[in-house]
């Protein structure tokens, strides 16, 4: 009985280790919407500083054979353990929510520091916004003593510490907590979240706005499986539909694809049939995104994350132009951008998951 267990266990693994050697690398995954590790360079120095073993780790763990379905399989496994939490998600029934621990207190320091000389320096308005995860607004659909940062409090002394004007999108966020505001398998939050969003960030700024969730959206698709769903393994969670609430109409979005200038709309109707269809919002990340509305009003130039990227439609009664610039790809002069492009006012504009780990806000500054 010995031996054959043996004899199995190194059938199992040299299968595993041949199939592995046999199939070719990917270079990126569409069920966790990401480039993958490569297989990493050797050299000494590499070796001796640890960076190469560590990239190896990385490079076998992203390359492993039939990674998704392992990953599948050591959830439902642990659901019938009862473990309510897999890869960083809590899963609560049928919606699963991203864990968000304490931030790394210079990482804090840093961003914030960034914030508060763009603003003391800026030629035109500053406003500052921090979106709340679905940690915090449904922080009673997760598990019975789940770890978690306190949102509230560090977007409270964040408030408190910034110079740049603060906007509360917290309390309009909590005022909603019971409402479909994140999408439950997904990080993000959803349409009717970032209208709740954007009549905070608008009122915020003194402007009026005429936004309602009683306008009826447009349902695009029932069929979005969210980053969430990817990383928790947790394959029984049902889809996501993802709504519209403001037409396209005749609002254009420019952007650079390449050296090419590339003329859109808020819409990309062609991410519906992709894995990513988030990205059905401003056809997805991009440097810089150019909006003209057709209304009239300021400019504004609107420094944010992907949680922007569902917003921006809500903001286009309120703007003339909504210049739309992620800090991860853009590393041109802001200054000198605010003043050739004849910019009114700065929103900065971040989910506080993203803000408290972002290693880009330094290039506010350049």
């Amino acid at each position: 009985m010995k031996k054959a267990l043996v004899i199995l266990f190194v059938a199992f693994t040299g299968g595993f280790l041949l199939l592995n050697v046999a199939l070719p690398d990917k270079t990126f995954s569409d069920m966790e919407n990401r480039n993958l590790a490569g297989k990493p360079a050797l050299s000494l120095q590499g070796v001796l500083s640890g960076q190469f073993e560590s990239d190896a780790e990385s490079y076998v763990t992203d390359q492993f054979a039939l990674r998704d379905h392992w990953i599948a399989l050591k959830a439902y496994a642990e659901r019938l353990l009862g473990k309510r939490e897999n890869n960083g998600v809590y899963i609560c029934s049928d919606t699963l929510i991203e864990r968000i621990d304490e931030p790394d207190a210079d990482r804090l320091a840093a961003n914030l520091s960034a914030v508060n000389r763009f603003a003391e320096n800026s030629a035109v308005p500053v406003y500052f916004t921090l979106i709340p995860s679905a940690a915090e607004i449904w922080r009673d659909r997760l598990p019975a003593g789940a770890p978690r940062c306190d949102e509230r409090a560090l977007i409270e002394r964040l408030a408190a510490e910034t110079k740049a004007v603060f906007i509360d999108t917290l309390s309009a966020l909590g005022a909603h907590s019971d409402e479909a505001l994140y999408y439950r398998t997904d990080h993000h939050w959803t349409s009717l979240g970032a209208l709740y969003g954007a009549q905070a960030l608008l009122n915020g700024m003194g402007l009026t706005t005429t936004l309602s969730a009683d306008n009826a959206p447009v349902r695009v698709t029932d069929a979005f499986y969210g980053t969430l769903y990817s990383r928790s393994g947790a394959r029984y969670i049902q889809p996501d539909g993802i709504d519209a609430y403001v037409p396209g109409g005749e609002i254009t979005v420019t952007h650079i694809e390449g050296e090419k200038e590339v003329v859109t709309g808020l819409y990309d109707e062609e991410k519906l049939a992709v894995k990513d269809k988030y990205a059905f919002f401003m056809g997805g990340n991009q440097p810089l995104a150019v909006v003209r509305t057709g209304s009239e009003g300021q400019k504004l130039l609107l420094i944010r994350d992907s949680y922007a990227d569902c917003e921006i439609p809500f903001l286009c009664g309120a703007f003339s132009e909504i210049h739309a610039l992620d800090l991860r790809y853009y590393r041109d002069s802001l200054s000198a951008y605010i003043e050739e492009n004849g910019i009114d006012c700065v929103v900065i504009s971040y989910s506080l998951r993203s803000f408290i780990s972002d290693t880009n806000l330094f290039f506010l500054n350049r």
